[in-house]
């Protein structure tokens, strides 16, 4: 039941995360929102780090190395994918790659699902793919070219959680901390590359701050729900997320939904039912 909760925990962090994100990025230059989100994630990190523990040990490390680097490809990939569009339909595709890539590991591992487990778990991919895709903005075919970023950005991303998933038990923070740390570095190489495009423009420190604190702590809980439970029912959990951003565009920001997404949030509901009760 831990591991359930920390899955829905990370869940909703990389929900509220992604919201908070999104409304920074609307305002503000992309690589100035993304130095402070990863700033304060790190810091957050630090500050929590006397507390949970950080044992730097050699497999700790280089998982979040590995961490960091797939995802910032994840990150690339999606941006590119998003910036060909439609956003309606590559951003299903990277969440379903995400969740199919850690389901799948689960499986090569030997682990089951029950009967209701596995109808949780299909309800859970196909919820996944309704709640993210979007016909409103579909003002041009999907390209290949888009489909596989949108692909290897999912690849990306499934990266990030198998390998903070692999980290040692008792490592305590050090892997995200790593992951942080390496992203941190690339992501402030390339505003200072790219300040004199940004300079002068605002941004949303507050919204950019809370995103950074949130997402962190989703991959915190993720990797510690992998450390307890079976990956092929935390990585479906966790990977509803998107579910959370799209309720919380509807309630504050009054952005309809259509159809299909209403049916994708009741058939989220449904499926973290099933998976807690399997």
């Amino acid at each position: 039941m831990s591991a359930i909760l920390l899955a829905f925990a990370c869940a909703l962090a990389y929900g509220f995360g992604d919201y908070f994100g999104g409304l920074a990025t609307r305002t503000s230059p992309l690589f100035k929102v993304l130095p402070i989100t990863v700033g304060t994630g790190l810091a957050s990190l630090l500050i929590a780090a006397p507390l949970l523990g950080a044992d730097f040990n050699r497999e700790a490390v280089i998982a979040g190395l590995f961490a960091g680097t797939s995802g910032i490809v994840g990150y690339i990939f999606v941006l590119k994918s998003l910036g060909l569009g439609p956003m309606g339909a590559v951003a299903p595709i990277t969440a379903l790659v995400a969740v199919i890539i850690p389901f799948s590991v689960g499986l090569f591992r030997g682990e089951r699902l029950t009967v209701t487990g596995s109808i949780g778990a299909l309800l859970a991919m196909a919820s996944i793919v309704l709640v993210s895709r979007s016909t409103v903005d579909a003002t041009h075919p999907l390209t290949k070219t888009a489909a596989s970023y949108a692909v290897l950005g999912g690849f990306g991303f499934a990266g990030f959680l198998l390998s903070v998933g692999s980290a040692p038990v008792g490592s305590g923070l050090s892997p995200v901390i790593t992951a942080r740390s390496l992203t941190m570095v690339i992501f402030c190489i390339t505003a200072l590359v790219l300040w004199k495009s940004m300079a002068g423009k605002p941004v949303d420190t507050k919204r950019a701050m809370a995103s950074g604190a949130l997402d962190v702590w989703g991959g915190t809980t993720f990797m510690l729900a992998a450390q307890r439970g079976q990956l092929v029912i935390i990585s479906v959990i966790a990977a509803l997320y998107p579910a959370i951003t799209v309720l919380l565009a509807r309630i504050f920001l009054k952005e309809r939904l259509e159809r299909h997404q209403v049916v994708g949030l009741y058939g989220a509901g449904i499926a973290i039912v099933l998976l807690t009760i399997s």
